[in-house]
């Protein structure tokens, strides 16, 4: 083959991908090169979470696994100084529910539960007094089956795990 014949053949295929490339990636696919988190905040102050439920302990369970996600999964860091921080995240607990989901018909006793754990928070910038997010109602769930061995506490710490994952990403910037 030629070179000439292998241009006139070749030539047409990768002009059209090259144009669907740069289609792709000028176009609104969903995607961005941007990063997630915001780049003028370097450090976060997170306070630990009130609570208005009588189960203890959950607020410490809250904040210790949003210290964890926020070092794991952004590149700010977690200062406990409030004083020397950019920002500061704080919120409370405000419900905590385990319905029962099944039951055995025989016994009348739970079989799967839910824990639901429901809270508000405030990301605030602690140089301009700026709010940078806040939600005043988000949750999350974990479930456990008894007649596996599961227990209300693993069900909680994964609902814990979640509700941390969940105002994590609601400190990403916007699109």
């Amino acid at each position: 083959m030629t070179a000439r014949l292998f241009f006139r053949l070749v030539a047409p295929a990768l002009r059209a991908a090259l144009v669907c490339l740069a289609a792709l990636a000028t176009g609104g696919c969903g995607y961005t090169m941007q990063p997630l988190h915001r780049g003028d905040v370097h450090s976060v102050a997170v306070a630990i979470f009130a609570s208005k439920e009588f189960r203890r302990e959950l607020e410490f369970d809250l904040t210790r696994e949003l210290v964890k996600t926020i070092e794991t999964r952004t590149n700010y860091k977690v200062i406990h100084a409030t004083k020397r921080a950019d920002t500061e995240l704080r919120g409370e607990i405000i419900a905590f529910s385990a319905p029962v989901l099944t039951e055995d018909t025989r016994t009348d006793r739970p079989q799967d539960i839910e824990v639901t754990v429901t809270c508000w928070f405030e990301w605030r910038d602690l140089r301009t007094g700026a709010v940078l997010a806040r939600r005043n109602r988000i949750s999350a769930s974990g479930s456990y089956a008894v007649a596996i061995g599961e227990t209300q506490d693993s069900a909680t710490a994964s609902a814990m795990t979640r509700l941390a994952e969940r105002i994590v990403e609601a400190m990403e910037t916007e699109w």
